[in-house]
């Protein structure tokens, strides 16, 4: 049954190559190659569903020994879909197995005792070789770690995010129309005054990886604990990642100072003019501590603040309006003296573009693992930024001298 899998998993990913093929063939507007590559992909379809269909068949009724003499696993009904498999209770005790016994889809594809992770990460267009060695986490473990991810300030809540299943591509995004349509006469000539402009930003997903060792300890404990270690780890450093990256998209805009004294002012005066007014009025503010302590120190001219609570979320804190994001130094560092504060709809300025789930494999040979009795386990998420509206934010600095601490 196994070689049946292994089989069903490369159909499946030369399948998933040929499309990949069309779609860069696409995007280099080239229909002859793009053709080719979808007859390719459509040539396979017959072999896969056939294959599939023989293994069902031959899983119906089976007991016993499995063809190898792997044992079967209790199966529960075979979900649908990705989805239902990442959420299944056989998907979650399998790859715990898959971490306790360091098994990865690069080495160990055609172990029966993995076939549905196999199934999983083929299916969202993952692959064992190279970089893309890893499994699909759990939907529980996924959900545990957007758990963490809303204990910090994650950027990506406030940026644009998408998913993609390839590794590269391009988005389309046209400019506001500056005319509104023009008079004309009874049979009169239309004119072509005020067209739609395009612009093509391309994307290249790169990974981003963590090893995580854990104990043995660790993994002869129950699922739960496992699944709980691991998401802390990971909600905590995918935020980082994120936010490090999101920032360097918002970092690369151009500084303009606001003098000491001139906060409100200055800050006022970007919202009001530096941003279109469509963009102002969705805007936020984006500073760290430092920035935050300028702007929680103005007090009008009877000494009260100048900040006011938000009443949906009291403990989040509003400027003109405008929701104030506040984030570490040490993540948002200052510059000579200075404080960065960005204004702007930051969902309309730059889209965080994510490859599909985080994946994670494990070694209890690899690394530092054999010296140390322990189990390392690496995970791989993989993404690009791109900016897509660089008009819709805009960057101040704010003074810090004689600023309290």
């Amino acid at each position: 049954m196994s070689n049946l899998h292994h089989k069903l998993y490369d159909l499946k990913h030369q399948r998933a190559g040929f499309l990949k093929d069309a779609q860069d063939a696409l995007g280099r507007d080239d229909m002859t190659a793009y053709q080719a590559a979808m007859d390719k992909a459509a040539a396979l379809v017959d072999q896969i569903d056939a294959q599939q269909t023989l293994i069902n068949e031959m899983m119906r009724y089976q007991e016993g020994d499995m063809q190898g003499g792997i044992q079967p696993q209790q199966h529960e009904q075979m979900p649908g879909s990705v989805t239902d498999m990442l959420s299944s209770r056989e998907y979650a005790r399998t790859f715990c197995t898959a971490m306790k016994c360091g098994l990865n889809p690069k080495q160990n594809r055609g172990d029966g005792r993995i076939s549905m992770l196999m199934d999983a990460l083929q299916e969202t267009g993952g692959s064992p070789d190279g970089a893309d060695g890893g499994f699909l986490v759990p939907t529980d473990m996924q959900t545990k770690i957007n758990e963490v991810r809303r204990q910090q300030v994650a950027l990506a809540d406030f940026f644009t995010t998408e998913v993609t299943t390839s590794r590269t591509g391009f988005r389309v995004y046209d400019t506001m129309p500056t005319k509104g349509f023009t008079k004309v006469s009874e049979m009169g000539t239309i004119d072509k005054d005020d067209q739609p402009k395009f612009q093509r930003v391309d994307f290249t997903v790169e990974d981003y990886a963590l090893i995580v060792p854990l104990s043995n300890d660790l993994l002869a404990d129950e699922t739960a604990g496992l699944m709980t270690y691991l998401a802390n780890w990971m909600g905590r450093k995918s935020v980082l990642t994120e936010n490090i990256n999101l920032l360097a998209l918002l970092g690369a805009l151009s500084a303009t100072d606001i003098a000491a004294g001139e906060e409100i002012k200055g800050l006022k005066t970007a919202l009001n003019t530096a941003l279109d007014p469509s963009i102002s009025q969705t805007a936020s503010i984006l500073t760290n501590q430092s920035g935050y302590n300028v702007l929680d120190n103005l007090t009008d001219k009877n000494g009260r603040g100048l900040l006011q609570p938000d009443p949906t979320q009291p403990k989040r804190m509003l400027l003109s309006g405008r929701p104030i994001i506040v984030l570490s130094d040490a993540i948002l560092a200052n510059g000579e003296g200075k404080a960065p504060i960005y204004l702007g709809d930051f969902s309309q300025f730059g889209t965080l573009i994510r490859r599909q789930n985080m994946e994670l494999a494990t070694t209890n040979i690899g690394g530092n693992a054999w010296g140390t009795n322990s189990t390392e386990a690496r995970a791989i998420m993989r993404m690009d930024e791109i900016k897509t509206d660089g008009a819709a934010a805009v960057k101040r600095t704010l003074a810090l001298t004689g600023v309290g601490g």
